[in-house]
């Protein structure tokens, strides 16, 4: 009796548990629709496809190589001429070899993932230091008489007619390897010993290294590159302060010990107190500014260019384009290397990580300090330096790994966070 009880009882509580069961069941099935909700809200969004690259910076680096074969040509056929037996195209010749190069490494770099420099960093930046031995090698690196006498060691031959420089690699070189330390670890650059120090040493024996060679300038743009990655990656401001006056002394220092850079220093300083003081390089570069006027002599039809000016279609090539295109055409180049410099910053604001901001952000501080510094010289805000104009001087090094440079600006807007328009 009793066992008939319970079994009539727990029948009951099974009939009646039927129309819960629904219930529970009606209920999972609207828990789970709202947790699908949630996880579509909680849950990141898929990656980005890859956009395509930046066309603002493909036309503007295509406008200023234009720009340089044209005044390359214009600069150089004279001394050309007078150089290899009549022949006036020897130097416009290696400028367009070089600028096809620089195109191929530039294509490559553009599809080649920006993350492959920074598994690689430590290796290219061995590459950099092993090059800057090499051109103290005999036989191997090449010497040149300089204007005033001096010798520069600054080429490796390599057998053609594009010498190599490995300075120029060298600055690429090092901001590979500032921004992938900072991004492995970002906080680690706050801390002065751990972070800042390693990478001050390792610029200052690069800075070594390119000043015994002797090129001032171009160790000059290294530490200042390398401090700017630096300070953006998240250097604090009393080790900006500090590297600043550390600085500015051993500059100072440098200067002194060296009669040859202390006389282009005063020779400066006198000439911002005295128009009338002798300096001849800044004097040449001023009256070929002064002779183009407004609109300019004309194309090939500088004076200043003929026995005059030194090193026209190098360091003082911006001087030439003043004389033949006047003010509108020197800024009108100015203007074109800003908004290089403008294009070159927004990859790196909207680029996918830190390594990639980073990079972006050397390579473009190494062409448009390059760039101010030139056109500095020219127009007689800074002292004299050896300097060239990115994309329009003559040289084989510096245009090919300034193509380059490019390339792995275009690879990063590729990879950017956000389409880049």
């Amino acid at each position: 009796m009793a066992r008939n009880y319970q079994s009539s009882a727990r029948s009951n509580r099974n009939r009646k548990s039927k129309p819960k069961s629904g219930f529970r069941w009606t209920n999972t099935r609207v828990y789970s629709v709202a947790e699908d909700q949630q996880k579509q809200v909680v849950e990141p969004p898929p990656p980005q496809r890859s956009g395509g690259m930046d066309k603002g910076l493909i036309g503007i680096t295509f406008c200023l190589i234009a720009i340089g074969i044209l005044m390359v040509y214009s600069a150089s056929h004279l001394l050309s001429s007078r150089h290899y037996d009549g022949y006036s195209y020897r130097y416009l010749q290696i400028h367009i070899i070089a600028c096809g190069i620089g195109f191929v490494g530039m294509f490559l770099a553009s599809y080649l993932p920006y993350r492959f420099y920074a598994r690689f960093a430590n290796f290219f930046l061995l590459l950099a230091f092993i090059g800057l031995l090499l051109v103290f090698v005999p036989g191997l690196g090449t010497s040149v008489q300089g204007a005033e006498g001096g010798r520069f060691k600054r080429w490796i031959n390599i057998g053609l007619p594009i010498n190599f420089q490995p300075v120029e690699f060298a600055k690429i070189a090092l901001v590979m390897h500032v921004a992938n330390f900072i991004s492995r670890n970002p906080e680690r650059v706050k801390s002065f010993f751990n972070g800042v120090l390693p990478n001050i040493l390792i610029v200052g024996i690069a800075f070594g290294l390119v000043y015994l060679q002797p090129d001032f300038g171009s160790a000059f743009l290294l530490v200042v590159t390398v401090c700017i990655v630096l300070f953006v990656g998240g250097m604090r401001i009393w080790h900006v302060l500090t590297l600043g006056g550390t600085g500015g002394v051993l500059l100072g220092l440098l200067i002194v010990r060296d009669s040859y850079k202390l006389k282009r220093l005063m020779d400066y300083l006198a000439m911002l107190k005295s128009p009338d003081a002798t300096n001849y390089q800044l004097t040449r570069s001023l009256d070929a500014l002064e002779s183009g006027g407004l609109l300019g002599l004309g194309i090939d039809s500088s004076l200043q260019k003929i026995s005059r000016l030194p090193y026209p279609h190098t360091d003082f090539i911006f001087a030439v384009l003043g004389e033949e295109f006047g003010f509108i055409g020197t800024v009108t180049v100015t203007f074109i290397f800003m908004l290089f410099i403008w294009r070159g910053l927004h990859i790196a604001r909207h680029a996918s990580d830190l390594f990639a901001s980073l990079l972006a952000t050397g390579m473009t501080t190494l062409i448009g300090l390059q760039a101010f510094i030139n056109i500095g010289v020219a127009t007689g805000l800074l002292p004299t330096k050896g300097i060239t104009l990115p994309f329009i001087s003559y040289g084989g090094s510096s245009i090919v790994l300034s193509l380059v440079s490019v390339g792995i600006l275009l690879n990063i807007s590729r990879s950017s966070s956000k389409n880049i328009e």
